[in-house]
């Protein structure tokens, strides 16, 4: 149950979270360093539409016995269809793998590729996010 706006209205929300991550760290070699790591996660969350209520006051200058959340101005905003916009529900995939390379103990090589998969199953406030992402890194590492 959350606070929501000038009433002190109680809304309901759910959020549920799963994420699973594993990671992996290996040297096969003094001067070779192997890595890995594997995360998914799946959220789902919703809200409930805020009811205010049908006393609206049109209150510019609130007073010391006015209750912290009310407006300092006339509010009369249509929330009735915020338990569609927030439907949220998505898939998240992202893997890596690299390596680190020590010619001399001050300097070293290191490089990584990484694999990342979003899934919007519910378009939230209207946008469809799905997408993935290939990305590349490179490094010099000079320890002086």
């Amino acid at each position: 149950m959350g606070q929501v706006g000038s009433r002190h209205d109680t809304v309901d929300y759910e959020i549920d979270n799963h994420v699973v991550y594993l990671s992996l760290d290996y040297m096969p070699k003094e001067w070779l360093r192997l890595f890995a790591d594997l995360t998914y996660n799946h959220s789902e969350a919703d809200v409930d539409d805020p009811h205010f209520g049908g006393d609206w006051y049109p209150n510019y200058y609130p007073t010391s016995s006015d209750p912290y959340s009310y407006p300092a101005a006339y509010f009369d905003s249509d929330f009735s269809e915020s338990d569609d916009w927030s439907e949220l529900e998505y898939d998240q995939f992202s893997t890596s793998v690299g390596f680190e390379w020590n010619f001399w103990k001050s300097f070293s090589v290191t490089s990584s590729f990484t694999y990342r998969w979003f899934d919007d199953d519910e378009e939230y406030l209207g946008e469809d996010t799905d997408g993935e992402a290939y990305i590349l890194n490179v490094g010099l590492m000079w320890k002086f």
